[in-house]
């Protein structure tokens, strides 16, 4: 049986809350590797720009959270409420979506 792990991913989320970045990728403090992204749609490379379990924060252009996960693995992808989206291409083509007005967040 295979367990969801959207909820899980959802809850963890939303009580980590961000900051906001000066730039549209900027290293968070967190020790484990993250990005904070502001509102546009990005391409990355699994691998290369990013790492399976890496995290992603999105935040509005105001500071405000907007949703985020953690790369999944080839073949998976995440979408929550907020309108936060993050699909990994078998080709390991990451693509992310953060949105400029989150649904949820």
């Amino acid at each position: 049986m295979r367990i969801s792990v959207l909820p899980l991913l959802a809850a963890a989320v939303l009580a980590a809350g961000c900051g906001a970045g000066l730039h549209s990728i900027a290293p968070a403090s967190d020790p484990a590797r993250s990005l904070r992204l502001k509102p546009g749609r990005y391409t990355f490379r699994l691998g290369h720009d990013v790492h399976v379990g890496e995290r992603i924060r999105c935040v509005t252009r105001s500071g405000r959270p907007a949703g985020g996960a953690g790369i999944e693995p080839r073949g998976h992808g995440v979408g929550l409420s907020t309108g936060f989206e993050e699909t990994t291409f078998r080709n390991g083509v990451v693509r992310v979506v953060c949105p400029a007005h989150p649904g949820n967040a």
